[in-house]
């Protein structure tokens, strides 16, 4: 099945390139028998993946309703590219914008700081849920991720993170009541994670908004002033979602929502 699986992949990369093609075209190109490669085609036409055409077998109705669903998605990045960018120059910090992909999370953006990170985080690459501020935000707001998370061992990644179910229940809980996630060394030694949702106008959570800092530079009135950033962002980037206006800047933390960083712990 997976074998499988991974030439119809392949088949409609090729198509998406090329154009229409022949199975014995495809054949000739993936290296496949003709029999099983002809199998294949109309396997996936049935389903819609694959159309025939007088030229060949073209990308399907089904296939390019997903490609329009997919590019959907990314379109939350070239929207909200500018006021990410904004808030690098506000922080300083590395910015990234996280999506969810399947009941995984991952960044889809990267938006470069001058706050002292050397960190190189891969694109598309799954996040710890358990363990990253964007991570337990989906968590946090998603049942079916949640149930994931709690439901398997989870690995220790620095001596703060935390695995107890128990635990992480009770703190993605804090997390939806507040609308804000922090992570305070528990996915690297040194860095604090701070991400925020980001909702489309029915309130369906579409995005996080994700800061990374120097635990070393978040002293004082420092992570709340962050954290005042990031709300401010993210609260212009669903505005222009729905078609309006970036938001002005203004206060909109209220007092004591934001632990200090010596009690973060505490408070986490």
């Amino acid at each position: 099945m997976g074998a499988r699986l991974k030439r119809a992949v392949d088949v409609l990369g090729l198509i998406a390139h090329e154009g229409p093609q022949t199975v014995t075209q495809v054949s000739r190109t993936l290296n496949l028998p003709v029999s099983s490669t002809h199998d294949l085609f109309k396997a996936m036409a049935l389903s819609g993946l694959l159309e025939e055409t007088k030229h060949g077998y073209d990308i399907g109705a089904s296939a390019v309703r997903l490609s329009f669903k997919v590019q959907k998605r990314f379109e939350l990045a070239k929207i909200a590219a500018p006021e990410l960018q904004r808030l690098v120059n506000k922080v300083g910090f590395d910015v990234y914008l996280a999506i969810r992909t399947g009941n995984q999370v991952s960044y889809c953006a990267r938006f470069r700081g001058q706050g002292g990170i050397n960190i190189d985080v891969p694109l598309g690459l799954p996040l710890y849920r358990h363990a990253t501020a964007a991570g337990k935000l989906f968590a946090a707001y998603d049942h079916e991720i949640r149930r994931e998370v709690l439901a398997r061992p989870l690995p220790m990644l620095t001596e703060r993170t935390r695995t107890d179910p128990h635990v992480l229940e009770r703190e993605l809980a804090s997390i939806k009541s507040r609308g804000i996630s922090i992570t305070n060394e528990e996915a690297m030694s040194g860095i604090i994670g701070i991400a925020t949702p980001i909702r489309s106008t029915n309130e369906t959570l579409i995005g996080a908004v994700h800061v990374s800092a120097p635990a070393s530079s978040l002293t004082g009135g420092r992570l709340e002033e962050v954290c005042q950033k990031l709300k401010e962002a993210v609260v212009s980037i669903e505005r222009l979602l729905a078609g309006k206006k970036p938001a002005p800047e203004i206060a909109i933390l209220a007092p004591n929502s934001v632990p200090t960083r010596p009690n973060l712990v505490a408070h986490l």
